[in-house]
């Protein structure tokens, strides 16, 4: 987008902010270029660990295998995207809900099915994520005819609102 769009105020609080909120109470990495680790541990300061990717050409796998260094082995793996800032704390709570014994990977979808965020993979599948081809390949791991998966319909847009383009910033919110 030219400018580092998580850490530049949307509607009065930088998105990265408002996801650090989102996740407050819960263990969470934050991954961002190195040259924003101030930015990023002053929005984030509750966070885990911070991840600093300075390839962000390489994609989201690669961005997740720079926070996978820091989850430890045998925890689950949620994924909010910093650019999806309008997910509630309802519906990432209803999406750990999904995650059970018999569930690889828990995500919601809307009423098309389309997939949305938090996408949250069990431990299980912490080598089908590493294994990943660089890019923006989520929806490989997320779609692995092999993982058994679980989703809801949600009524939180905020699950479907990516920030991609400069008019998608500008935009009134659409949650």
């Amino acid at each position: 987008m030219g400018f580092a769009k998580v850490f530049t105020p949307l509607e009065g609080i930088a998105p990265l902010a408002r996801v650090a909120q989102t996740l407050r109470g819960r263990e969470f990495v934050v991954v961002a270029p190195a040259a924003h680790a101030s930015d990023a541990q002053n929005l984030a300061p509750h966070a885990l660990a911070y991840a600093f990717n300075d390839e962000t050409e390489r994609g989201m796998a690669w961005s997740l295998r720079c926070a996978m260094a820091r989850i430890p082995a045998g925890r689950d793996i949620g994924i909010l995207l910093a650019d999806m800032p309008w997910v509630t704390r309802e519906t990432l709570a209803r999406v750990e809900t999904l995650l059970g014994p018999a569930v690889d990977v828990a995500y919601p979808v809307d009423e098309s099915d389309t997939p949305g965020h938090p996408v949250i993979f069990s431990a299980r599948c912490r080598a089908r994520l590493e294994s990943l081809p660089e890019g923006d390949t989520l929806r490989i791991a997320r779609d692995d005819p092999s993982l058994r998966r679980a989703s809801a319909v949600l009524g939180d847009r905020g699950a479907f609102i990516d920030l991609d383009t400069p008019s998608d910033w500008h935009a009134p919110r659409r949650a």
